[in-house]
């Protein structure tokens, strides 16, 4: 009997979520440094990168979604290790597509993870953060964040979710299309 693949150490991929100004951004880049391998190309992926090249404007949001999912697309066919995407993620359907991209590949252990850890029982005050994001967020964001919130209890509840498969089912994104 072969062992092949048993044998091997499956490449991560690391969802955060939370509310801006928790520490995502720090998190990605210590869990990055904690899980690098020599010599394998390791990233995170965070759609800010593009919302700050088109200075926020909401205008291009689902474009620079589209261009980060696309960016762990590519990655993952890479072998990129460890993959971190450092985004809010407030909704399952949100995190669908990572989720869905890493089983496909098939050699990633998949994560996610919440900022705070325990959100939102162990949640941060909304005053507290748009001081944490220097007052950049408005305060009405947050409190939307904090309503949308969807508890994404395991990655079979993501997988499952019904409006998820239904966002995402017929997406002619490169990384849906094969």
């Amino acid at each position: 009997m072969s062992r092949g693949r048993q044998n091997q150490r499956l490449k991560k991929l690391i969802i955060l979520r939370g509310l801006p100004g928790v520490g995502k951004t720090s998190t990605a880049e210590m869990l990055c440094d904690e899980y690098a391998r020599p010599e394998v190309e390791r990233g995170i992926f965070s759609t800010d990168r593009y919302h700050k090249r088109s200075n926020y404007n909401r205008k291009y949001f689902q474009r620079n979604h589209q261009r980060n999912r696309e960016d762990v697309f590519k990655a993952l066919n890479r072998g990129v290790d460890p993959i971190i995407v450092d985004n809010t993620n407030i909704s399952l359907w949100e995190m669908w597509p990572y989720i869905h991209m890493g089983m496909r590949q098939g050699d990633y252990d998949i994560t996610m993870m919440e900022l705070p850890k325990g959100y939102p029982q162990h949640k941060i005050s909304i005053n507290k953060l748009y001081r944490w994001c220097h007052g950049n967020i408005p305060k009405r964001t947050f409190r939307y964040f904090e309503a949308h919130w969807e508890k994404a209890y395991n990655i079979k509840h993501v997988l499952n979710d019904s409006y998820s498969i239904n966002r995402w089912e017929r997406s002619k994104e490169k990384w849906n299309v094969q």
